[in-house]
């Protein structure tokens, strides 16, 4: 079996059980860190990740359109190792930043208006507890999509650009941080397991979509030239033959 049909296959599965299973899944798994209050909330890791998470990100993306710009724009020179930097990366991580992983949590969250674990009636708040992809009325109900982990996805978008001799270390890296990320979440009692797992399924799919069209589909219907130009060759037999 193929690594992405193995993929599509185990994530569809999941997936399934989840949305399926939403009640016990979450409502076990937020129980688990819930004890008269969610305790691990002011832990200094899962508070380190809610504050400083995503200002991390925003600065490495600043840092990102800065070498651009000073590459482009200004014509400064910079080191050849930031070669990737160019247009057509800058275009790919410009709509994974503000399409894939800012417009389309944002979405999912004014739209279903899930309530967070700590708002629910089951947890000492005031709102209804509602499955993954279920239609809440919870007036300040943003749970789900979880914003902060489709924002950390943004890592894995700068990871498959990266120079092809540290482009595994780096994806490997980004998807540790991406769930190390989406576990504060789920300690702290800001967010439930659907709400991470669909975040970084959509916001993962969106992003390997886009660069497969970007990249990988513009890459096999233009490939490189290899080997000597058949030009020269022919050229030469028929100037052997004469």
């Amino acid at each position: 079996m193929k690594p992405t049909t193995f993929f599509i296959t185990a994530a569809t599965a999941v997936s399934i059980l989840l949305i399926c299973c939403s009640e016990q899944c979450d409502l076990f798994l937020t129980g688990l860190v819930y004890l008269n209050g969610f305790y691990l909330h002011e832990n200094l890791f899962v508070d380190a990740a809610d504050t400083y998470g995503e200002y991390a990100i925003c600065a490495l993306f600043a840092a990102v359109c800065g070498i651009f710009a000073l590459k482009q724009k200004f014509r400064i020179l910079i080191s050849n190792k930031l070669n990737f930097i160019n247009a057509k990366t800058m275009l790919f991580l410009c709509i994974s930043f503000f399409g894939w992983c800012t417009a389309l949590p944002y979405g999912f969250k004014i739209f279903f208006r899930r309530a967070r674990p700590y708002q629910t009636d089951i947890f000492a708040g005031d709102c209804t507890f509602t499955n993954a992809f279920v239609k809440s009325f919870c007036p300040t109900g943003d749970s789900f999509i979880s914003g902060h982990t489709s924002f950390a996805m943004w890592l894995f978008a700068l990871a498959l650009v990266m120079p092809q001799r540290i482009r595994t270390p780096s994806i490997t890296a980004a998807v540790g941080i991406v769930l190390t990320i989406a576990a504060s979440r789920i300690l702290g009692g800001y967010h439930f397991l659907t709400d991470v797992y669909f975040a970084i399924l959509l916001t993962g799919c969106g992003i390997w979509a886009t660069y497969k069209t970007m990249f990988i589909a513009e890459n096999c219907a233009n490939p490189p030239e290899t080997g000597t130009p058949v030009s020269h060759t022919t050229t030469r037999l028929y100037e052997n033959k004469l």
